[in-house]
């Protein structure tokens, strides 16, 4: 009965929505929520790797000619991703994107064999943190030393440090940094680590309150490198 179904899901659902959907595409977009694979310790990581690869494997990718813009077109740009990148500082954007850039390194080779354009970022569609300096206390008696942090409100039921956050208090976050080699995010990947032992813990974040303009009118949300994504999707179409 499993198979049956399987089948018929592959049949009625799977092949009409490649069909009638991703068919027309010449452009694409994948969203990667690396952070969330992070929390979850290598071996996660290790298996988003294998999945973009597996799933970037199913669509036609390449340069387009005349004929098969008009009648079979293939994916000639692809933007990878990594998506709510607002809980880490600016700082560690950079770092983020080499960390997704070697998640799809096989994708990536494959799709630029056939000619198509790729590119790899960090961004958040709405961003909800901003950035700040926190001042504490160093290691040496009497030093204070400044921090870069995010400032933003947690989601009720996210937890830091033994605390859990209520959904309405604002809270100013530490959030560490991504390691300068992102071969080490799959180091021990075959090692399944429990959720105190993950080395990262990136918490998610209400939206903002959007804020009206002088006109009354609200003001757009902030964003982090959409521009960007939408440069380089459709920049060459707004020539």
């Amino acid at each position: 009965m499993m198979e049956r179904r399987y089948e018929a899901y592959k049949s009625h659902v799977v092949r009409p929505f490649f069909r009638d959907h991703f068919a027309r595409l010449d452009r694409q977009i994948v969203l990667v929520d690396a952070l969330s694979g992070l929390n979850s310790g290598p071996g996660s990581v290790r298996d988003l790797e294998t999945a973009l690869a597996d799933v970037l494997a199913a669509f036609r990718t390449g340069r387009n000619s005349l004929v098969s813009r008009i009648f079979r077109p293939r994916i000639e740009r692809i933007l990878f991703a990594a998506t709510k990148a607002d809980p880490l500082h600016h700082t560690g954007h950079d770092r983020l994107e080499a960390i997704l850039r070697l998640l799809t390194a096989r994708a990536i080779a494959r799709a630029e064999n056939v000619g198509a354009k790729i590119d790899v970022i960090a961004l958040a569609a709405v961003r909800a943190t901003r950035e700040a300096k926190v001042t504490t206390n160093g290691k040496r008696l009497g030093a204070r030393i400044a921090l870069d942090a995010i400032v933003g409100t947690p989601a009720a039921g996210e937890q830091l440090d033994g605390q859990i956050f209520d959904g309405e208090t604002e809270a100013a976050i530490f959030p560490g940094e991504l390691p300068a080699d992102p071969a080490e995010v799959l180091r021990g990947a075959h090692v399944a680590l429990a959720e105190a032992e993950a080395d990262y813990r990136f918490l998610r974040f209400r939206p903002p309150v959007a804020e009206r303009g002088p006109d009354g009118e609200f003001l757009p949300l902030p964003q982090i490198r959409l521009d960007r994504a939408l440069q380089f999707l459709l920049g060459d179409r707004m020539r």
